[in-house]
Parts: C-alpha cells; structure tokens; sequence
C-alpha cells in the first residue's frame, strides 16, 4: 500500500538567457579537469539562439574543428 506522506507539488521553470534575458534555448557547460589551472571550476550558461550562435562562432573561428552534431 502507498501512503502519501507530503504531497508533490507541481513546479514550473522558464530558462531564461544569462546574456541577454530572452528565453533561453541552450546551455554552455564547461567543467575544467585536474591538471588545469582552472581545476574544479565550472562555467555554466543558459544561452538564447542569438547569444548561443555568437558564441558558437567564436569558438569556430578560433577552432574550426569545434563542430555540433545532431542528435536527433
């Protein structure tokens, strides 16, 4: 038998962009590893489609190997 202790509550989020405060429809994660001179840090940023494509770019044109892939 199942008894509800405390029950759920239904919560709702909207991403927004930490550029520019529109929706944000991606994430940039960077989590920096043992070895570096950032070593446990993590960037994390919630990027509308204007702020994540600028973005895209620069890493692009700075490493043009940096390619997305689709998934699905």
């Amino acid at each position: 038998m199942k008894k509800i202790i405390v029950p759920a509550v239904h919560e709702e989020a909207e991403l927004i962009c930490d550029v520019t405060g529109k929706p944000a429809v991606a994430k940039l994660t960077m989590s920096f590893e043992y070895g570096s001179d950032r070593d446990g840090d993590v960037l994390e940023a919630d990027l509308c489609n204007e702020a994540a494509n600028e973005i895209l770019g620069l890493l692009q044109s700075k490493y043009p190997q940096f390619q997305t892939v689709r998934r699905f």
